[in-house]
């Protein structure tokens, strides 16, 4: 089917009108006033990660930051006025690869469920 680039045009500028807009800033700007708040990493821990380390709060933290805020993992609040190194990385993508489907769900939902409040 072949249409024509005015028509292709008019199709992309409705898809844009209808798409629901986020702001992305207000999302890392809640993400980072968490920083340093573990309590909510360790209850949700218990119930879908037993045996992880207290010390991955900042793990969690981070996994929203890229995949609740979409935002760089550079740019995580974790690693302040710095930029992570390899060994920052190769953790972080560590804890990244080992959840599983339900846990990432349960991470999102736990970011949206504190937002509401």
């Amino acid at each position: 089917m072949l249409v024509t680039a005015d028509e292709w045009k008019a199709r992309i500028c409705r898809a844009g009108e209808e798409s629901p807009r986020r702001n992305y800033r207000a999302t890392e700007a809640k993400i980072r006033h968490r920083l340093g708040m573990s309590r909510w990493f360790d209850e949700r821990a218990r119930s879908y990660r037993p045996g992880v380390r207290h010390s991955a709060d900042d793990l969690g933290l981070t996994w929203q930051w890229v995949h609740v805020a979409h935002a760089h993992l550079d740019l995580s609040p974790i690693w302040p006025g710095r930029h992570p190194t390899a060994k920052d990385r190769a953790r972080y993508r560590k804890f990244e690869v080992s959840l599983d489907e339900r846990q990432q769900r349960e991470l999102a939902r736990e970011f949206r469920d504190w937002t509401r409040r």
